[in-house]
């Protein structure tokens, strides 16, 4: 019950501890190892990722995770920053779903083993309970420029049952 909930404001670095009870991503679909930014006002967020042999994404004969799972971890991204944003207003986590990857683009084929991958995600757009993040994944912290950018497109729910049922 919402009204049991507490409301909490996390600090602005979250390890993964503490992030995995804020997404419903578990296991090998986990794909975030801290938040070190975040804003529920602006609703922006900065996330980073391991890059490690473990990734379910990971591909040994690149030593690397090609580009094109960008999306999922940015996505990830902006899960967190909803997990966040429902404590804060002392809410359960939500379910949601994407329902949009575009204006995706790459600038190198893998993220590399080894390496922390970067991403910074802002909210562009809301209406009720869809949202429009503009999206970019730096293969580093040091990088000026985004390994990977995108527009992602999600939707939040209160009941996910509710939306398979036949009317």
């Amino acid at each position: 019950m919402e009204s049991e909930t507490i409301r909490e404001n996390l600090p602005q670095r979250i390890e993964r501890d503490v992030l995995i009870d804020l997404l419903p991503h578990k296991g090998k679909m986990f794909l975030l190892s801290r938040v070190t930014q975040h804003d529920t006002e602006a609703h922006t967020i900065t996330s980073e990722y391991d890059i490690t042999p473990e990734c379910i994404f990971y591909e040994a004969a690149s030593d690397g995770v090609p580009t094109w799972a960008g999306f999922e971890f940015m996505a990830q991204g902006i899960s967190a920053l909803t997990g966040i944003t429902n404590k804060a207003l002392g809410r359960y986590p939500r379910p949601g779903f994407i329902l949009s990857v575009s204006k995706f683009k790459a600038a190198v084929p893998y993220l590399k083993s080894g390496t922390t991958i970067v991403m910074k995600i802002k909210e562009d757009y809301r209406a009720e309970m869809t949202y429009s993040y503009n999206c970019e994944l730096f293969a580093s912290a040091s990088d000026g420029a985004p390994a990977v950018s995108s527009t992602i497109t999600v939707m939040e729910t209160e009941d996910i049952m509710n939306l398979f049922k036949d009317e």
